[in-house]
């Protein structure tokens, strides 16, 4: 175990590390806490920078004590709190027009940090659908970071309520997001003369997730990031088959029709030659449905072979009909 002095904005401490656990004592309770570590320590070094200190208890409990020239003569950094790097920063104007709350910002943040490994995000220009765009604050937050970056992010946001639209398009004016627009319009009936590059869809309901996947797919979306909301249509399937003692109870009935929704959707993709990593989104203080699909197009067929496999093999286990294929046509 090893100690330090450090100045964190709540005042001083000494930062205890323990292998890889890391605790901070007020500097007011520490001379307690010294007191509890020495009753057991049987060795102990003191490295400052004109000295080090070396002090062995013995069997009879006296402890003997030698000097010696410093390991360092440079003393250690008192500063511990680190400034939280941000890919947006805290007064974007984003964040005051969007009207968003704290947990909103962290999430808008967390959100570009796991779009950043996309590597079409360091092109001059993209084109991204939000599909079910809502308020559309995080794609926002992509025109806001392209920007930042030099990235023209050419947006556009469509959802079948026109409210949400109009209000949505306001907020893009008042910001002067020219590369943002949005329609009113269902995801199935939107369409595009080329390609797009990503498309993405937060919290879409049910099957709505499986429509923006399939039209991600149709477009010849490079890229396709969704974060699934709540899976009605196979917990009903699920529930018809007979029960189990997993499946009996309705609150484990439901978090496993979850899961073996996005597992059928990550398979269609990867069937269909997209590379597909499952994480979390939002933290699961907040919200029990966090994760996000993020699927990336890069053909492989082992990949898709053994893709297809599992996709019938969990499809037929529970005796399902998913969406995900009915829209996909995943192949056999």
């Amino acid at each position: 175990m090893s100690a330090e002095p450090v100045e964190l904005g709540r005042g001083p401490a000494v930062k205890l590390v323990d292998g890889p656990r890391t605790e901070t004592v007020p500097r007011a309770a520490w001379e307690g806490r010294l007191d509890a570590l020495l009753a057991d320590a049987r060795h102990v070094h003191l490295h400052a920078p004109d000295v080090d200190l070396h002090a062995r208890r013995t069997k009879k409990g006296k402890w003997l004590t030698s000097r010696g020239r410093p390991s360092s003569t440079t003393a250690a950094p008192a500063t511990h709190d680190r400034a939280v790097s941000r890919l947006l920063p805290d007064d974007h104007p984003l964040f005051a027009a969007t009207k968003v709350s704290r947990d909103k910002r962290r999430q808008v943040q967390h959100y570009l940090e796991l779009l950043r490994p996309l590597p079409l995000l360091e092109r001059e220009r993209i084109r991204v659908v939000d599909a079910g765009c809502g308020k559309a604050y995080m794609s926002l937050a992509l025109v806001a970071y392209g920007r930042e970056t030099g990235t023209r992010v050419e947006l556009v946001g469509i959802d079948a309520n026109p409210g949400v639209i109009e209000t949505v398009r306001g907020i893009a004016e008042a910001l002067g997001y020219d590369e943002a627009r949005f329609e009113a319009t269902t995801i199935a009936g939107w369409s595009s003369d080329e390609p797009i590059d990503l498309l993405v869809s937060l919290h879409a309901c049910d099957t709505a997730t499986d429509e923006a996947i399939a039209a991600g797919v149709r477009l010849g979306a490079e890229a396709i990031v969704v974060a699934p909301c709540c899976h009605h249509e196979l917990a009903a399937q699920i529930a018809a088959n007979e029960k189990d003692a997993l499946l009996r109870h309705g609150l484990l009935l439901g978090r496993q029709a979850d899961l073996v929704t996005d597992a059928l959707r990550a398979a269609a993709l990867e069937a269909l030659g997209y590379r597909v990593d499952v994480m979390e989104f939002v933290a699961a203080e907040h919200t029990a449905k966090n994760l996000m699909l993020r699927a990336l197009r890069a053909p492989s067929p082992p990949r898709e072979a053994r893709a297809r496999a599992e996709f019938a093999e969990l499809r037929d286990r529970y005796g399902v009909d998913p969406a995900i294929q009915r829209m996909l046509h995943v192949p056999a």
